[in-house]
């Protein structure tokens, strides 16, 4: 392999493009080599002066002198030497180009480390390092710049550690989840684990088992989040239909902009020369200097006595570091973690805190702008919020009235014992109830019916299992509101509408609306004691059941309606978004007593909800039709129910496992009482 055969600048792509049907180039390994040039350009030339010096004759040249003076570029060679052999030869040829690039940047990460944890002795070969590492990482920054600021993240050779899926579209609702790749790979190289990114896309580089260690380009760990979501947020951006106006300015903008490199070289250079002095001011700096250092050389040897620790020299040392750090206290006490050096020598920490001085902040500013950008956009032209709380007038019934005529229609056919188990007859109530109140929602809302076990159709309560409720929701709205999102909010519509249907059959039940015969079959008391007993079980079912639609429509739905509105507002970006979101729904579910975990409460629960429907039919069937044993039988089943609840909801709420459940134990514990 020639590797420094014809070097050619970094970028410059002509080959490439010159011929088609070629290998793009590998950059990172092209910016490699041109820095590796530009050192050899500079030793070169100082070999020629040394051979005109020799040539000239006009003093005496000896080998040793030669050699001395030869000998700090020589170990600047072999540290060269060194890192070439670990990060490029040493390497499979069949490797891909993304663990290339990582492993060449990784290896001048660790070499600076490595180096600088020697000493004062390995300055020059530190700033070698950092020097070679700031022209080797140009096309990685690069990439980044041209994704979070134009939304293409081009990269021809596959060297970048996030890498596109061609197969997903822009305008598709999977395309935030799953249109990029994020490559982990280890460090002995023949293992390589791609992480899709899903929600966040940021946490791949973390995962994977504790016997092997997981890298990616160390320098953009801390950042990586924050590229992934700037980039995808600008590649949605520019697919979305924006203002001509909005357009115009952001190409302006972006004709004025420097590139994300050269931000970077500006600020590694205006921080490197920010603790410069003038030469009047010297000896007073350096008189102050000595008298801090005394000081604080007492103050920390003072502290290290009190962990008994009794040693002067790093007594000084720390003083020294404490010293070198001179608005530390102030930038950290401001929650400003950017700690400034006097320092140019770019050492280990140095170099951590140039990457968050001068990186980072660029990198975050384009994170804020970005989501910020999409956010505005999708709330202020997609009505994102009009779409979310629409979701929760519908299938979470906040729009109660406008609800409420669609379930009642409803329940009063299966009063009548009519059939309403048809798909015309219940979009006709849905598109009226809803076309008064909102008629730009009329056109988006539609019920379905599924098919259920016919085992369960024998408990009335389970027969509105077959209703599904719908709502379609535009691209990109529907990159929050998903399908799977709808499934979750079906699963909550039914259980109120399941609780709203016991309660309506209970609150429509009159005493004057009894047929007039009260024959009860068997009769073991007076009538008038078996009407109050009747009376008296409808007024417990009652109190459950009102308790139960308390609980559900008010400490859940509407207290964790109000919190995550709020979260939504605070919302920094689509991926936080859609976490609140998923984390909402997830809240409810949970609440609502819908998680398999605590099923067998919520069997309970259908089991008094199914003896209410039953005790309203026979209600409105009449007292003919009732045997006295069907009145104890409902009695003890509810009695049993009623017990077996108040008793695990108490001991959940003592052990804090569910603590809103309080306040539906208390409710059901008085009319326990009260039983």
């Amino acid at each position: 392999m020639c590797l420094f055969s014809e070097p050619c600048p970094p970028g410059s792509g002509s080959s490439y493009s010159s011929k088609k049907g070629s290998e793009p180039p590998f950059r990172t390994y092209q910016a490699f080599v041109w820095a590796l040039n530009k050192y050899f350009t500079s030793f070169k030339e100082e070999l020629t002066t040394i051979e005109r010096e020799i040539i000239c004759n006009d003093e005496t040249v000896t080998l040793s002198a030669v050699l001395e003076r030869l000998n700090p570029h020589l170990a600047q060679i072999k540290v060269l030497h060194k890192v070439f052999c670990t990060g490029v030869a040493e390497v499979p040829p069949e490797t891909p180009n993304v663990v290339r690039a990582s492993h060449l940047l990784n290896t001048l990460y660790k070499a600076i480390i490595e180096y600088d944890s020697i000493g004062e002795a390995s300055e020059q070969a530190v700033a070698l390092l950092f020097s070679l590492w700031t022209e080797t990482v140009r096309p990685y920054l690069e990439i980044v710049d041209e994704w979070i600021v134009h939304g293409h993240l081009f990269d021809p050779a596959k060297e970048f550690i996030i890498q596109r899926n061609k197969d997903v579209p822009v305008n598709h609702r999977d395309f935030w989840y799953a249109t990029y790749t994020l490559y982990s790979v280890s460090e002995t190289v023949e293992n390589e684990e791609k992480l899709n990114d899903a929600a966040s896309g940021s946490s791949g580089g973390d995962q994977g088992s504790s016997n092997r260690q997981l890298t990616m380009v160390s320098f953009l760990k801390p950042v990586l989040k924050q590229i992934i979501m700037a980039g995808k947020s600008m590649q949605l951006l520019r697919n979305l239909d924006c203002k001509e106006t909005e357009q115009s300015e952001r190409s302006s903008r972006d004709a004025e902009r420097k590139s994300l490199y050269t931000l970077f070289l500006e600020s590694v250079q205006s921080r490197l020369c920010s603790q410069e002095v003038s030469p009047t001011d010297t000896v007073t700096e350096q008189q102050a200097t000595r008298r801090s250092l005394i000081k604080m050389q007492a103050i920390i040897a003072q502290n290290l006595e009190i962990e008994d620790v009794h040693d002067p020299l790093l007594a000084i040392n720390f003083a020294r570091l404490y010293l070198e750090q001179t608005d530390f206290h102030e930038r950290f006490s401001g929650g400003d973690f950017i700690v400034d050096r006097s320092s140019q020598a770019v050492t280990c920490q140095t170099f951590e805190l140039t990457l968050r001085s001068c990186l980072y902040p660029h990198i975050e500013r384009r994170y804020i702008e970005c989501c910020g950008n999409l956010m505005k956009t999708l709330k202020k032209d997609y009505k994102l919020l009009e779409y979310l709380q629409a979701m929760r007038n519908y299938f979470l019934l906040e729009a109660g009235d406008t609800m409420y005529d669609f379930y009642t229609a409803i329940f009063d056919k299966v009063q009548e014992k009519e059939s309403w188990q048809q798909p015309s007859f219940l979009n006709v109530q849905l598109q009226e109830a809803v076309g008064q109140r909102y008629p730009e929602d009329s056109g988006r809302l539609s019920v379905f019916l599924e098919t259920i076990d016919p085992a369960r159709k024998k408990h009335p309560v389970n027969n509105l299992e077959v209703l599904t409720l719908g709502y379609k929701v535009p691209w990109p709205v529907d990159i929050v509101i998903s399908s799977e999102c709808q499934k979750i909010y079906n699963q909550v519509f039914l259980l109120l509408l399941q609780i709203k249907w016991a309660k309506y059959s209970l609150d429509t039940l009159r005493l004057r609306s009894m047929p007039a015969q009260y024959i009860f079959i068997k009769v073991k008391e007076p009538i008038n004691q078996q009407i109050h007993r009747m009376c008296l079980l409808r007024v417990k079912l009652m109190h459950f059941v009102n308790s139960l639609h308390n609980y559900i429509m008010t400490r859940i739905l509407h207290s964790t309606g109000l919190e995550f509105q709020h979260q939504v507002q605070e919302a920094k970006d689509l991926d936080q978004l859609i976490k609140i979101h998923y984390r909402y729904l997830a809240t409810i579910h949970d609440r609502c007593l819908l998680r398999e975990k605590v099923s067998f409460v919520k069997e309970a629960i259908m089991k008094v909800l199914n003896l209410v429907l039953i005790f309203s039919d026979r209600w409105q069937a009449g007292f003919g039709a009732w045997k006295i044993e069907s009145i104890d039988k409902m009695e003890s089943d509810f009695k049993n129910c009623h017990m077996f609840l108040v008793t695990i909801l108490n001991k959940a709420v003592c052990r804090g496992s569910f603590p809103h459940l309080e306040s539906l134990a208390l409710s059901l514990m008085a009319g326990f009482e009260q039983c």
